[in-house]
């Protein structure tokens, strides 16, 4: 595989800024030069749909940090590139920054994006903790990088089944009368309250950030936003007592709030957290500042932010092994909140109570399923309606989808290009998607629709030299030909793919585009199976070091 490059220049005026929201374009006609490239840039695009995005105008797609692209120079170049991307091309994006395009061969994925977590492209440490957060060895989880992030909904599935395997286990199956607690209604948290009425339980979401709470109303994902304890438990206590699904939003700091919840006796049936303790300088926020005042005194006095952000931590932890010992299920969600903890002081902290992934999800880690999007490119909902009815038709006997598509058709409302959001098994998704397939070959489809599966893995892949200063990517380095080569021809099939990896972690999201073409029929077998994003991993590894 050949690797002429030609990179080029950043130009052109950001869209997002002074009044010019980015949407992804609709419809079945093609602005690029074939359906691999157009799938790639209008999900790039919606990635950034003020419907979507949480901070569209700082193109971080979710959480504090996760950033899609570097800056909006780079977004330009990316969305330039794509456009003109010859179907024997394929365009490079190392840390969020376009580095330019290589001649590949039609089989071959049109974009690579690679990050890892080192620092690079000429960045200090601190810079380059500014372009994403850190990624979590965790169940599954979207990479803002990938363009494939489609809103709250990523999250949902995921949140769903967590709380119903904690009803299977503990409630009889049903959350009604229950009260569901957790901190952060940012994009994952925010996935909470719905979760929790769509399984009849009472919500109350903690968050410093008022305007996160009112995101969430307006998406559907949450029902009132209050800023006193007092009027929060007033409708909950209500709510728990009729068997209501009632969520709320309290604006406030976990590390105040917490602990007057124990103080009060007010005893959550399941307690978590989602505020962002992996990041307490970019992510957390302590107590006694409000969000403005926060990114104030970050940049003022970082140290001075740190400190008071381990102060709150170790309050707002100790208040949840407080209710835990009242009775209380607590459990860590994926946000690192104990092992930040011990760091802050607390002895005995990693143990304090269950990560989630063990506890609760062993279910799906066992079956060997994986959060799968299946994204409309027509922008039409009526493709996503045709795609529910072919997972009931196809998959009658997976009892989870059989519960899961009634319910996420009824309560889940599309945020920029509509989207389902799901865990499959390999064989239920390579059979879904050829069925896709041949019907957008058959015109049923208004366009093709995209599919994105991510893969986590939990072996220690390291990048030690690659992205220290000064150093080139080995796309970019001379004679790094072979290895690129294994990894591009190890793609081979794929749309697009983003890699990530750091020390003791990897991550991949493979994309698919169902385009109805023969091409597409004969790699999806391949390309959707973990084996597919294990073996890509593998080369990257060897690239990346």
């Amino acid at each position: 595989m050949g690797q002429e490059k030609a990179s080029f220049e950043n130009q052109g005026r950001p869209l997002g800024v002074s009044g010019q929201p980015v949407r992804a374009p609709l419809g079945a006609t093609l602005n690029c030069q074939g359906w691999q490239q157009e799938a790639a840039l209008r999900m790039l695009m919606n990635s950034l749909d003020p419907d979507v995005a949480e901070q569209p105008d700082n193109l971080i797609a979710c959480g504090a940090t996760g950033r899609v692209l570097r800056d909006w120079e780079s977004y330009n170049a990316a969305t330039e590139a794509l456009k003109s991307l010859r179907n024997d091309e394929t365009l490079v994006v190392q840390s969020g920054v376009p580095i330019g395009v290589i001649k590949t061969q039609q089989e071959a994925a049109r974009v690579i994006i690679t990050s890892t977590g080192q620092v690079g492209c000429g960045l200090t440490p601190d810079q380059s903790d500014q372009l994403g957060q850190r990624r979590l060895p965790m169940l599954a989880g979207t990479d803002p990088a990938s363009w494939t992030y489609t809103g709250t909904q990523d999250a949902l599935p995921t949140a769903f089944q967590v709380l119903d395997a904690i009803a299977q286990i503990h409630f009889g199956g049903n959350l009604g009368g229950k009260l569901i607690v957790s901190g952060g209604m940012g994009a994952a948290g925010g996935s909470l309250p719905h979760a929790a009425g769509m399984l009849g339980g009472a919500f109350l979401g903690i968050d410093v950030d008022g305007e996160r709470i009112r995101r969430r109303i307006r998406t559907g994902y949450c029902d009132y936003c209050v800023n006193t304890l007092d009027e929060a438990l007033r409708i909950l206590k209500n709510a728990v007592r009729q068997k209501q699904s009632i969520s709320v939003g309290l604006v406030g700091n976990c590390s105040d709030l917490m602990p007057e919840l124990a103080n009060r006796g007010v005893l959550p049936d399941i307690l978590t957290d989602q505020t962002s303790t992996h990041d307490l300088l970019n992510g957390y926020i302590p107590s006694g500042l409000d969000a403005v005042q926060a990114s104030m005194l970050r940049h003022k006095s970082p140290e001075e932010y740190l400190s008071r952000s381990r102060e709150s931590i170790v309050r707002h932890f100790n208040a949840m092994v407080a209710l835990k010992k009242l009775g209380s299920i607590v459990f860590e969600f994926g946000n690192n909140l104990c092992a930040k903890a011990q760091k802050c002081g607390v002895v005995g902290a990693t143990t304090a109570f269950p990560n989630f992934v063990e506890t609760y999800a062993p279910l799906l880690l066992d079956e060997g399923k994986s959060l799968v999007r299946w994204v409309a490119l027509s922008g039409g909902p009526g493709d996503i309606r045709r795609l529910d009815d072919l997972v009931i038709e196809l998959l009658p006997d997976d009892p989870q989808l059989a519960r899961w598509i009634p319910l996420a058709r009824k309560y889940v409302r599309f945020q920029g290009l509509p989207a389902r959001v799901c865990w499959m098994d390999q064989a239920a998704c390579i059979l879904l998607a050829g069925r896709v397939n041949k019907l957008v070959a058959e015109g049923v489809f208004k366009a093709p629709i995209a599919i994105a599966l991510n893969h986590v893995g939990r072996d220690a892949v390291t990048s030690r030299h690659v992205g220290a200063e000064g150093q080139k990517h080995p796309f970019e380095a001379a004679n790094s030909r072979q290895p690129v080569d294994s990894l591009l021809n190890a793609a081979l099939g794929a749309s697009w793919l983003s890699l990530e990896t750091g020390p003791g972690y990897s991550h991949a999201t493979v994309v698919l585009v169902a385009d109805g073409t023969p091409e597409t029929a004969n790699a999806l077998p391949r390309v959707l199976k973990k084996d597919f994003a294990r073996e890509v991993l593998r080369q990257a590894a060897a690239v990346l070091e």
